[in-house]
C-alpha cells in the first residue's frame, strides 16, 4: 500500500553547510558548520544562528564525553584553498552555551595531518565514542584518497601514541560512525553535491562485525592495497 503524506521543513534559519552531529546540552540542541559557527533550538526542530565554533575551517563534529564536549574540524584540505593540504583538530568546552559563565574552548590540538601528495585528505572528521570500551575514534577522508581511521585519548582528545591511521574505505566523503546491536556502521555520502537539482549526492553505508577483542579494529581487514579496499 503506497501512502503520502505532506514533507514539513524545519523553521527559522537552518541554514548551515556541513553540519555536525547534534548535541544536547543544559535542554537546548547544538550544531556547528563549515565556517565557525552554529545552530541553536530549544526543540529540535526551529533552528537559529548563534552557536559559536572558532577556528574556522570545515565540516566539523561532535561528541560528548562525560561532561565535556570534544569538537573536531578540519583546516583546510578537500581541496579548500587549491590544495589537498590539511589537518583535523580537537578541542573541549565544558558547556556549548556561549552566555554560559564556563563557555570557553582549549586550545586546538593537532590529530591527523594530509599533504598535497597523499592519497587521504585530513577533512570531514568523524566521531565514535565507543559504547562497548570507551575508546575513541576518527575517521576522515573525501573522494581524493582513502577514508582512514585513528584513535583518539577520550582524556585528552588527542591522538593516541603510536597510533596508526588505517584505511577503512573509497570513493566516499564525509564519513561518520556508528555502533549498534553489536555492529559497527561507516556511513558516507557518494556522487556529487553543491549543484542545485543535478547532484546526485547519496548516503552509502558499510558494516563491520567487532573483532575478538569487541573493538573498531575490525575495520583492519578493509586494509590492503588501494584497488582491494572496497568502496562503500
Amino acid at each position: 500500500v503506497l501512502t503520502s503524506e505532506k514533507a514539513i521543513a524545519q523553521i527559522g534559519t537552518p541554514y548551515i553547510h556541513d553540519p555536525s552531529t547534534i548535541m544536547e546540552c543544559d535542554g537546548k540542541y547544538y550544531t556547528f558548520g563549515t565556517g565557525g559557527g552554529g545552530l541553536i533550538s530549544e526543540d529540535g526542530w526551529t533552528w537559529n544562528g548563534g552557536g559559536v565554533r572558532p577556528g574556522g575551517g570545515a565540516a566539523p563534529d561532535a561528541v560528548k564525553i562525560g561532561d565535556r564536549y570534544l569538537i573536531a574540524y578540519s583546516a583546510t584540505g578537500g581541496g579548500l584553498g587549491g590544495g589537498h593540504s590539511g589537518k583535523v583538530l580537537t578541542m573541549w568546552n565544558k558547556t556549548l552555551d556561549p552566555n554560559s559563565p564556563d563557555f570557553k574552548y582549549t586550545e586546538p590540538i593537532e590529530v591527523a595531518s594530509s599533504v598535497n601528495d597523499e592519497d587521504c585528505d585530513a577533512i570531514d572528521a568523524g566521531l565514535l565514542l565507543d559504547p562497548t570500551d570507551g575508546r575513541l575514534w576518527l575517521s576522515y577522508g573525501t573522494y581524493f584518497g582513502f577514508i582512514r581511521l585513528v584513535e583518539l585519548d577520550p582524556a585528552t582528545g588527542k591522538r593516541m601514541e603510536g597510533n596508526k591511521e588505517i584505511d577503512i574505505a573509497i570513493d566516499c566523503e564525509a564519513t561518520d560512525l556508528i555502533y549498534r546491536d553489536g555492529w559497527y556502521y561507516l556511513l558516507g555520502t557518494h556522487g556529487t553535491c553543491c549543484d542545485g537539482p543535478n547532484s546526485t549526492y547519496n548516503i552509502v553505508v558499510g558494516r563491520s562485525p567487532p573483532n575478538r577483542s569487541g573493538t573498531l579494529r575490525a575495520f583492519q581487514s578493509s586494509r590492503r592495497s588501494r584497488e582491494d579496499v572496497m568502496p562503500l
